[in-house]
């Protein structure tokens, strides 16, 4: 089953994980670079307004694998769903780890004494890389096949509302010991509380659920859903930074995100045929294989691109590597073997 909207709406947010890895406007090797207050304020704005991305990826999977969890057999369903994701986590955690960042360096300083420069960058954090793999933004192969799986087993013992519940509580303890835990315990946890299905379980039982009630919200409840959230979400992170001293950029979620994302998932539901035809749902099939290769790119980018304050360039960097990402979506795309690194099912 495919919906036009959706699909054009997974590539927007591809898009939207782009700018985020990106960072216009901000540089994360020189913070004070852009520390004035408009571009502090653009930047970290422009970082927020994306943080729909995941939670809508997350909803997607859960509303289209719930008839294949209803059919019976949830686990079965389930280790099937996961077992070519894992194999792609494992395989580009590998590449990562053996690609330089700056082939120039490796070829002048040799091959393993500039892996061994970045290592401690990809796989420093000994609690938390199990949950991310060998690149940061791996981690959402992790957290989904851990949220379909806890899913599927609530599904298994026929309490399918317990994913809910269970996720909604994770999600919970993940604003505590993540975004507001500066403010209420003084310092966040060492496991970074985006990881695993802490963030990830609650909006795919979300999407489940919302499939099992063959749910058909209007344009207005979308919109509405969509409002609110974004205004609680813009709520909570001005009240983090201004009492809590909590930067914009640190917040992959928050309390708005779930009706944000929600709403922006009926919006699309309710205009089914919103972008058929168009070049977004055609890209739509490359969307998991464009995440996974995207961060390449988006280092040589920061590796090889023009250094210091320009405007000009910041503009540029988002344009750039979506090119250059499905540039190199095609040439690996050439081969049968490099071909399966995109789409492994």
């Amino acid at each position: 089953m495919r919906i036009s909207s959706i699909e054009c709406g997974r590539v927007i947010a591809m898009m939207a994980v782009m700018t985020i890895h990106i960072s216009p406007f901000n540089n994360v090797l020189d913070p004070t670079l852009w520390r004035d207050p408009f571009y502090f304020w653009l930047g970290g704005t422009l970082n927020q307004l994306c943080r729909f991305a995941v939670p809508l990826f997350f909803l997607c999977a859960g509303y289209f694998l719930q008839p294949k969890l209803a059919g019976g057999h949830p686990l079965s369903v389930a280790l099937r769903y996961c077992r070519p994701l894992l194999l792609l986590w494992l395989v580009w955690s590998l590449l990562y780890l053996l690609i330089p960042f700056n082939p120039l360096a490796a070829a002048e300083q040799g091959y393993l004494a500039t892996l061994q420069q970045q290592w401690p960058l990809q796989i420093g954090d000994r609690l938390n890389v199990w949950l991310v793999g060998g690149m940061v933004h791996l981690w959402f192969l992790p957290a989904l096949m851990l949220a379909v799986m806890l899913t599927a087993l609530c599904h298994g013992l026929g309490r399918p509302a317990l994913a809910l519940w269970l996720g909604t509580f994770l999600y919970l303890l993940a604003l505590i010991g993540g975004s507001y835990a500066k403010p209420l315990l003084g310092a966040e946890w060492p496991l970074l509380t985006r990881n695993g299905p802490l963030f990830s379980l609650v909006f795919v039982a979300l999407g489940v659920w919302l499939r099992q009630g063959h749910w058909q919200p209007d344009a207005g409840t979308g919109w509405l859903l969509l409002t609110g959230g974004i205004l609680l979400y813009a709520l909570e992170a001005w009240a983090l930074l201004e009492f809590g001293d909590v930067p914009l950029n640190r917040h992959d979620f928050l309390l708005g995100s779930l009706p944000w994302g929600v709403g922006l998932f009926a919006l699309l539901l309710a205009h089914p045929q919103l972008g058929a035809g168009s070049w977004l749902e055609r890209l739509s099939p490359k969307v998991l294989g464009l995440y996974c290769l995207h961060m390449l790119p988006a280092i040589w980018l920061f590796v090889f691109g023009p250094q210091g304050k320009l405007p000009w360039w910041e503009l540029l960097k988002l344009p750039l590597l979506f090119a250059a990402s499905l540039l190199l979506y095609r040439i690996l795309s050439t081969t049968p073997m490099t071909r399966w690194l995109l789409r492994p099912h």
